[in-house]
This record gives structure tokens, sequence and C-alpha cells, in this order.
């Protein structure tokens, strides 16, 4: 179990993983509500991939947030919470057309980033 802020961020995370190579997709929204549901504090996660979509805040803006908001609760980054996370948006990435090679740098810069919290 993490924090709301935790959740905050990685729903932070996940929309810049979405807008890293164009536009949320309807496919991607539906696989994002589903697969974040199995998270703590769902609903704020989803929430902030929607808020920051209705918004329109930039992949760096949200990735910095998100990292933020991490860095600030990295007690309760577990290494295994940690490679959870990197599934997840794997997932995320694969719901519409496979994963491209920007959501692929941006997940592995995600990784090398969530690494040294």
């Amino acid at each position: 179990m993490y924090s709301p802020d935790i959740a905050m961020g990685l729903g932070s995370i996940v929309y810049a993983l979405l807008k890293s190579d164009g536009q949320l997709q309807p496919k991607e929204a539906k696989a994002v509500r589903r697969l974040l549901a199995e998270y703590p504090y769902s609903s704020l996660a989803i929430g902030a991939v929607f808020l920051r979509d209705n918004v329109g805040e930039s992949v760096e803006d949200a990735f910095a947030f998100g990292l933020r908001r991490m860095a600030y609760e990295r007690n309760e980054l577990s290494e295994q919470t940690k490679k959870r996370f990197v599934h997840l948006l794997l997932q995320v990435a694969k719901a519409h057309d496979g994963v491209s090679k920007k959501e692929r740098a941006f997940i592995w810069r995600f990784w090398r980033e969530i690494k040294l919290l």
C-alpha cells in the first residue's frame, strides 16, 4: 500500500506516457481505467490522467510532477512496486497499436529515474 501522493504521481506518469506519441486514444483511456483500478487510490490516479488531458498539460510537466510526487514518498516505493509500475506502463502502451519507439524510450527513461528513488 502506498500514499495518495504516489497514486497522483502514477496517474501523471501514465498521462505523460500516453501523450508521448500523440493524443489519448479511446482504447488507451479504457485500458487506463481498467489497469489503474487494481491500484491503491485508483480514483486519484485515474483522475490525474484525465485532468491533465483536459488541461492539455505537456509530457514534460506531467512527467516532472509524477516524479516529484514519487520522490516525496520514496520510502513507500519498494523495488517490487517500481517494477510493477514499469509493467503497468508497458500494458498501457500495448493498449493501442503496440508499443511505439517513443513509448519505449519514455518507459526506459521512467525506469532509470525511478531506480534512483
